[in-house]
């Protein structure tokens, strides 16, 4: 609190009344951030590092404080190509730059009264419930199950040669071995959760394990997309999350500390992957220009300003309705969904010639399609309680395996509500984790034999 007044005083001195407008909004959003991580420190009992809610507005910030820092450190000097995604070329002024960050306000106050209201409080401390210590083998199956999926992924890919193909590497493949690979990339995403659980499950006897497959897959998940970071960074924010949980509550300033880490390092791969993964066109690229703000802090605000300044001006494109409903749909699995979800129709407007749609939506782009900011109150409200009411659930139920994986996954992911939607999110969480939590139920039942009352009811019972 202290340091963000002595930031209003410092700005209100030495900056000019343009950047002060646009400096504004973004303390206040951070000053929300502040208050309600001392609201939520309240009444909670486990620590706030893993509420979700938490984690989920900590992203929001950054989408929406980072941009405004990149704006002031350019004093609004944008150069050719700033962004590629019809930001720049709108030559937004401070003012314009300044209403849309008031936008993001409004959409985190939302989120943030949503999720006090869904969470409501603890009256008893969690941490003695906790899901039972996992077997050897089940774990070995796991891991085995997701080997399996890699190397069948890998057979069955065709060659990529830079980021873009990585996510056309199957079109070329028939409908039959096309339906396995997506069988096998839901299986695999599933049981890289379903494994950190249980062996986080037994802390002391897997935790060397625990490290080996953390790095291995988050290396090997950013060298297979050549460059993407999202799953790299789900599975390093799973492992915390599960690691406050059943190990040692990871506190504030630590938790500071490590996502200043991910910060770092997600960056130099974003640049990394900008140089087409030349070491020595990167380090010049630096030498000439620079540090910058990674342009994926940009995503959100770029296309949402780009919408808004459409429905400001009455030229915002028709749109099918059923894109309202498309992410329900979602959970659906072996099939694109890509007719009526709002990036593709964003992309097949603007970008017409991309590959993929090479932009982020989400609610606060999706809401100026649709209702404006109204449209956008109601969105934040529903995901702050959405995300209340799930916490509060699956922290209930330690004890129950799906619940645990459902929890680490809602966590890891949690950026997914921001650029996609909590309803999209929640319906990867369902076609992903359940095909594999089942097949761990089957797997025991299968090892030990289906007695009824003792390892098939208790077992669907207490661990679903």
């Amino acid at each position: 609190l202290i340091l963000l007044l002595i930031l209003v005083g410092v700005s209100s001195i030495s900056l000019k009344d343009y950047q002060s407008a646009v400096m504004m909004p973004g303390l206040v959003i951070c000053f929300a951030y502040l208050l309600f991580s001392v609201l939520l420190g309240s009444r909670v009992k486990t620590g706030i590092f893993g509420e979700v809610g938490f984690i989920f507005l900590g992203f929001t910030v950054a989408y929406s404080v980072m941009p405004a820092m990149n704006f002031l450190i350019l004093d609004f000097e944008f150069p050719p190509n700033f962004d590629g995604l019809n930001f720049s070329v709108l030559n937004p002024s401070p003012p314009d730059i300044a209403d849309h960050l008031w936008r993001h306000c409004l959409f985190v106050v939302t989120v943030m009264a949503g999720y006090l209201a869904g969470r409501g409080c603890d009256r008893k401390s969690l941490v003695s419930r906790a899901l039972p210590a996992a077997e050897l083998w089940v774990v070995t199956t796991v891991l085995a199950l997701i080997l399996g999926c890699v190397m069948t992924i890998s057979m069955l890919s065709a060659p990529v040669e830079d980021y873009w193909s990585h996510y056309t590497r199957f079109d070329s493949l028939s409908w039959g071995a096309r339906r396995l690979v997506y069988a096998c990339l839901i299986l695999k995403a599933g049981g890289y959760y379903v494994a950190l659980v249980l062996m986080f499950s037994d802390y002391q006897r897997f935790k060397y394990a625990i490290l080996v497959f953390v790095l291995s897959i988050s290396a090997y998940e950013m060298a297979y997309s050549f460059g993407a970071r999202i799953e790299a960074l789900s599975i390093l924010l799973a492992a915390l999350c599960l690691y406050h949980f059943n190990v040692r509550s990871i506190r504030l300033k630590d938790g500071v500390i490590y996502f200043g880490g991910l910060l770092v390092l997600f960056t130099i791969v974003e640049f990394y992957r900008g140089a087409n993964f030349d070491i020595d066109y990167a380090l010049q690229d630096f030498s000439e220009k620079g540090l910058k703000v990674a342009s994926e802090f940009g995503a959100v605000y770029y296309t949402s300003f780009h919408l808004y300044f459409e429905r400001l001006h009455g030229t915002m494109p028709l749109a099918d309705w059923r894109m309202l409903i498309n992410d329900f749909f979602t959970i659906v699995p072996f099939y694109e969904h890509t007719e009526f979800n709002s990036q593709y129709w964003y992309a097949g407007i603007f970008f017409p010639d991309a590959v993929v749609p090479p932009q982020t939506m989400g609610p606060i782009a999706d809401s100026a399609i649709w209702g404006g900011e109204i449209d956008l109150a109601l969105r934040g409200l529903f995901t702050g309680l959405g995300y209340g009411w799930l916490a509060r659930w699956a922290l209930r139920s330690r004890d129950r395996l799906f619940a645990n994986v459902a929890y680490a996954f809602l966590f890891a992911t949690s950026v997914m509500a921001l650029k996609y939607s909590l309803v999209y999110q929640v319906s990867q969480m369902l076609r992903t984790l359940i095909p594999a939590v089942l097949l761990v139920i089957l797997f025991v039942n299968v090892r030990v034999g289906f007695r009824r009352g003792k390892l098939g009811e208790s077992a669907m019972k207490s661990w679903m």
